[in-house]
């Protein structure tokens, strides 16, 4: 919902030039297509572009301004709470002239300030108030970081957006060496403190900045993972019945679907076909009505349209499909990279959320759910779960290893890889080796824990699901569509956080699943997915990628003959062709990710001409 730009001209003595500000606005129009707001003063700048989710009427566009006219909010987002807020702030003396959530947001900042708001919204968000008396702006980032807020503090000029791209009349955009070089050797992408441009940082979720205008930004901190353990609910959890577990979890998810159906305007749901997806489809639809819903069938061997079909046979709903073939791979790549805003390989499933998101749109609904954080919460990869197949590979190697204690074992060697894993961290400021332990997920959270609770996955919890958000983000607002995740609800993520690790993953001799042998994934999402669903879907076994259309991505050489490649190395012909010679494949594909970004993005060509040029160089091979 949304997207948002506020700047703060340190010195300035007249207003931000208003052209600039109308395109600032034309660049957030996909995120909010029904009304764009601009105000401005001296040294002052906030751009709001609206889509409308809640309280349709024009009286909550944005910014939003309290009665007096001196604190205005530039809000993107939902509160799924709002309503118990409004109320409670009601009792307060409080009085409304909306039935938005943007006024109840404003009404609560002012009335119980910052840091007592923040902790109780229930919902995603990113926003900036500003109080035009003091001059001062606050900005703040959701606990999980579902909604995208990036920051630019020069000597000169504050901002904070939405994207880097309305940043960009206002600010260079270059790219940032350490960070090319970094996702080069294999690092894909930054969710949470650098970017790729130099000088603008990706605010991390649970954040909050404050800055006054001609004065130093302090940043602050109201969240961290760590706070959602709670040894004594831990504790509790491992000595309830099974069955009271199951049935809490089941009511908690069940409460967050239903407030995040709640809408003026038609909110549908993803359709995947795996089981995350079919549960918030099925509970959804026992209270909604017409329930609209939407699939990316991906063509090939791995079509999980077959599963999607037969979820919506069962809960007699009409299903949409995209049709995502192997061409729409490259096709849509300058579109895809531009709103991702990162050179981006890692996630094809950009793709067919891009046309499945347009295909939302189409139908004229603006909301859907989806459900993302499942596998974060309950141990849905395949590499928490034991390894029974790796461990019977290794066992002659432990006994070879054995002897080789006895007589005696030759000196290690591997340090040379060492150095190059650190070396690869370093321009990523190790984000992903430390980055949990810096966002509050370390091995040290789990001290006072119940033994016989979990601290979910930190790694899981933190980068991974960030990177997945920021896809799911760009994709959807790419098409004017809101995306809501009701297994992030922070009551719901908290009770995941500390139930026993039983819940999660367990033995189960009849599971034949060849990524995790005799273990069943997610054990207590499938024991509620039975409840409403057939066997054949809530026991489906998770597939990672529905696509492998990057694999047979195709490149040829005169690709990067003339290219931001070939000029950001400053390579000759004769180097082009030593990198080019012998390269690995994926080391090409992250070369094509980097220079369609660098064109796109930090050059700001047309999508059309690189579209052409993509389309005479890079094909993709018909499958095996």
């Amino acid at each position: 919902m949304c997207g948002i730009f506020g700047m703060l001209q340190h010195g300035a003595t007249t207003p931000p030039e208003p052209d600039k500000l109308q395109e600032t606005a034309r660049r957030l129009h996909h995120r909010g297509p029904d009304a764009a707001g601009v105000y401005s003063a001296d040294g002052v700048g906030l751009v709001h572009a609206r889509l409308s989710l809640v309280d349709l009427n024009e009286r909550s566009n944005q910014p939003f301004w309290d009665d007096t006219g001196r604190y205005g909010l530039l809000y993107n987002g939902e509160l799924y709470d709002y309503g118990g807020l409004r109320t409670q702030l009601e009792r307060q003396g409080a009085r409304f002239h909306t039935t938005s959530d943007t006024e109840v947001l404003l009404a609560a900042l002012l009335r119980l300030g910052v840091e007592a708001t923040l902790p109780q919204l229930e919902g995603m968000f990113a926003f900036a108030l500003y109080d035009k008396q003091e001059q001062t702006l606050v900005a703040a980032r959701d606990r999980f970081g579902i909604k995208p807020l990036y920051v630019y503090d020069g000597e000169t000029t504050f901002v904070v957006a939405s994207t880097v791209a309305a940043m960009a009349p206002w600010i260079p955009v270059r790219a940032n060496p350490m960070m090319v070089s970094s996702y080069l050797q294999g690092f894909n992408g930054p969710t949470a403190g650098h970017s790729f441009y130099e000088g603008v940082d990706f605010v991390p979720p649970g954040s909050v900045l404050r800055i006054k205008r001609g004065g130093a930004l302090h940043r602050g901190r109201y969240f961290q993972l760590h706070d959602l353990v709670d040894p004594a609910l831990s504790e509790s959890l491992a000595h309830r019945s099974e069955h009271d577990v199951i049935d809490e979890v089941e009511q908690v998810l069940l409460a967050a679907v239903n407030s995040q159906l709640v809408a003026d305007a038609p909110v549908g749901a993803f359709c995947s076909g795996g089981v995350d997806s079919s549960l918030i489809m099925a509970m959804a639809a026992r209270s909604h009505g017409d329930l609209q819903v939407f699939h990316a069938d991906v063509e090939g061997r791995l079509s999980e349209r077959s599963a999607a079909e037969r979820l919506a046979q069962h809960l007699k709903l009409d299903l949409r499909t995209a049709v995502v073939r192997d061409h729409h791979f490259v096709d849509t790549l300058p579109t895809v990279v531009e709103h991702f805003e990162y050179p981006m390989v890692v996630h094809p499933t950009c793709v067919p959320l891009l046309l499945v998101s347009r295909l939302v749109e189409q139908n004229r609904v603006k909301a859907v759910l989806s459900g993302e954080g499942s596998d974060e919460c309950y141990g849905g990869y395949r590499w928490l779960a034991p390894d029974i197949r790796a461990a019977l590979r290794r066992l002659p190697r432990r006994i070879a290893g054995r002897m080789r204690s006895i007589v005696g074992a030759p000196v290690a060697k591997g340090s040379a890889t060492r150095d190059q894993a650190l070396v690869a961290g370093l321009g990523s400021r190790f984000e992903m080796e430390v980055g949990p332990e810096v966002y509050g997920a370390s091995d040290d959270t789990r001290k006072g824990a119940s033994t016989s609770g979990t601290f979910a996955t930190g790694a899981e919890l933190s980068y991974i699901l960030r990177t997945l958000l920021h896809r799911n983000d760009t994709m959807g607002m790419a098409a004017s569509i809101e995306c809501r995740f009701p297994f992030l609800d922070s009551r719901l993520v908290r009770l995941a956080v500390n139930l026993p690790e039983r819940y999660k993953i367990r033995f189960s001799p009849t599971v034949f699943d060849r990524e995790h042998l005799f273990y069943r994934d997610k054990w207590i999402i499938r024991h509620i997915a039975d409840r409403y669903l057939p066997a054949v879907l809530s026991q489906r076994t998770k597939r990672m990628f529905p696509t492998d259309a990057y694999a047979r991505i195709r490149i040829d050489d005169a690709f990067f003959d003339e290219s931001f490649v070939r000029d950001w190395f400053g390579l000759t012909h004769a180097r082009l062709r030593h990198l080019l010679t012998g390269v690995s494949h994926s080391l090409r594909l992250r070369l094509l990710g980097l220079d369609v970004w660098g064109r796109r993005c930090v050059r700001g060509e047309a999508a059309q001409p690189l579209g052409d040029r993509l389309g005479r160089y890079v094909t993709v091979s018909a499958a095996g």
